[in-house]
């Protein structure tokens, strides 16, 4: 049962990001008629400023889904640590004490898997949190994310008809993705890569281990997360969210090719990447409290992100000098 009005005013900070256009869309479907995104800073709202986040928050919103985060891209964690773990404790912060002042009922925040610790406890059950830093290449991010889910646990300690709501996701993918070789993520490379020998009849040659597997999560599950979420917490908790198993980098790639009718030889070098070797989550709690599930298996939101990949993108070989090499 829907615990939520209609006409509840809900603001998402970070609304034409992909999530959040997707998360408006969604929400608009349900019947909910006053859902507020908020763009970004390319289009000149910049929440660092006291008077851009006063402005934005006149509306007086009962809910709060905080996605304008950064992201730990290779680029973001690498090259710009500093900056990264900044804005997101900066702006995540004003955020939270705007949204409490404002009469906020229900905050929001989804941050990344790479939050858990380096160490294996697999699956990452939420109490794992605390149990270790982060890998050290997602360290900065990862902290930043712990410390800021504790916060929301904070407001909600201390302020009375506050329930804050950590999701944490793994990598989110589906159609519309970025495929930008600046920042692309697992299952982007793969398929961008596979795309390219493909179309040139090459074969493709991979360094990796054997041992790295990850957990993924479709674009429409991780919004109907936040949604359920948004409809059925009754009380302040962080949860997990994904497929709810991993699958390994080598056996994506197969998948990929497959699903693509890519054919050309795969040389698979074995190396040792300093990387995760692997990771997943368990997600019985969100399960269990929010009766949410994931709906979209990987075969499934494979060939629909591949699909949107082929009618939408023309793959093609990009100068070293213009990605990041590392």
């Amino acid at each position: 049962m829907s615990l939520m009005d209609k006409k509840t005013k809900i603001l998402i900070t970070g609304g034409q990001g992909r999530i959040g256009k997707e998360l408006g869309s969604y929400l608009a479907e349900q019947g909910f008629s006053e859902v507020h995104a908020l763009a970004g800073t390319k289009e000149g709202i910049d929440l660092g400023e006291d008077a851009t986040v006063a402005w934005a928050f006149d509306l007086n919103p009962e809910v709060v889904v905080h996605l304008a985060t950064r992201l730990p891209s290779k680029e973001n964690c690498l090259d710009y640590p500093a900056g990264m773990m900044y804005e997101n404790i900066f702006v995540t912060t004003k955020i939270l004490e705007e949204a409490r002042r404002s009469g906020c009922k229900k905050f929001i925040m989804a941050w990344d898997s790479s939050c858990y610790p380096e160490r294996q406890i697999l699956p990452y059950k939420e109490k794992d949190l605390w149990e270790g830093s982060p890998y050290w290449n997602k360290r900065y991010y990862g902290n930043a994310a712990k410390v800021m889910m504790e916060l929301n646990m904070a407001f909600s300690t201390q302020f009375e008809d506050f329930i804050g709501i950590n999701l944490i996701f793994p990598e989110v993918y589906g159609p519309r993705s970025r495929f930008n070789p600046r920042r692309n993520f697992i299952i982007e490379n793969v398929i961008s890569n596979i795309a390219l020998a493909h179309k040139e009849g090459e074969g493709l040659k991979i360094e990796a281990t054997n041992k790295s597997s990850r957990d993924f999560i479709y674009i429409d599950d991780a919004v109907k997360a936040i949604y359920h979420a948004i409809e059925y917490s009754e009380v302040s908790n962080t949860y997990n969210a994904s497929q709810g198993s991993d699958i390994s980098i080598r056996s994506l790639h197969a998948k990929v090719a497959e699903i693509m009718g890519y054919q050309g030889k795969v040389d698979w070098i074995e190396t040792d990447l300093d990387t995760k070797e692997r990771t997943f989550l368990d997600i019985s709690l969100i399960k269990k409290e929010l009766g949410w599930v994931p709906r979209v298996d990987m075969q499934e939101g494979l060939e629909r992100t591949i699909q949107w990949h082929n009618e939408n993108l023309m793959p093609n070989y990009v100068s070293e000098d213009s990605i990041l090499v590392r």
